[in-house]
């Protein structure tokens, strides 16, 4: 198996980019190849796509000698990447399992299984979004938490302002947001369409200031989002709920 040997420093944003895949992925296939580690997939319920991409310069030391598919079992990753420490490096290798070595004062060494690679990721959508809107990470996150109260799912809409809207049995919440809480629009057509809350909470997990997410909507097409993890980004597509709210 053709090897591969990279040190990172910026812990948090590899732990960070680890969550924001582990949140809607159970495996995948890392791409690793000489510009940086890749990786698209699909979540196991075909609602989410996520398309992240971490470039050999966000590393210390990237050494590949020629591409490689390692399939990954996220939720074992996931619990390793949480041990690692602020002050630790993390040193990546693969030889037959994906060795992760710890090295600070202590030097933890893991390694976890290769599953069987995926050879062809899932394309990427091809949508002609009507509307883009970019908002603090915060902003958006704290009025999922507002709508998630009376509901499983909610309105993402585009015209003249951006709102939102959660509609339950036991109620509904409407947000507005004003100009001074966005960072700028931009509205070609007006934009409608309903999306779950679960997948949303999953999809804006690792954003975190001073990232700015942006939003691209297209009335009853799939949402983009995307967003920078230190060095790297992730972009996903989440499909929406074809009801009313």
């Amino acid at each position: 198996m053709a090897s591969f040997n990279a040190i990172i420093s910026d812990t948090k944003s590899f732990k960070n980019s680890v969550e924001a895949i582990a949140a809607l992925i159970d495996e995948g296939t890392f791409q690793i190849k000489k510009e940086g580690i890749k990786l698209r997939a699909m979540d196991p319920s075909q609602i989410a796509l996520v398309d992240f991409m971490l470039p050999a310069s966000a590393f210390e030391k990237y050494e590949v000698k020629e591409q490689v598919n390692i399939g990954v079992d996220f939720s074992e990753l996931s619990k390793i990447t949480k041990r690692a420490r602020p002050e630790d490096k993390i040193e990546l290798s693969l030889d037959q399992r994906l060795k992760i070595v710890f090295r600070s004062q202590m030097t933890r060494e893991f390694n976890i299984s290769i599953i069987e690679a995926s050879s062809t990721p899932p394309k990427e959508p091809n949508i002609e979004f009507s509307a883009e809107v970019k908002i603090q990470p915060e902003v958006i996150k704290e009025a999922l938490k507002d709508a998630v109260l009376v509901s499983n799912h909610v309105a993402f809409k585009l015209d003249d302002v951006f709102s939102i809207k959660s509609d339950g049995d036991t109620g509904s919440v409407d947000i507005e947001f004003t100009d001074d809480t966005i960072l700028s629009k931009n509205v070609k057509t007006p934009a409608r369409a309903v999306f779950s809350l679960d997948h949303l909470d999953n999809i804006f997990r690792a954003a975190e200031a001073p990232s700015v997410v942006i939003l691209n909507l297209k009335t009853d097409a799939p949402l983009k989002v995307e967003y920078a993890i230190g060095s790297g980004k992730v972009v996903y597509y989440l499909a929406p709920r074809i009801e009313k709210v």
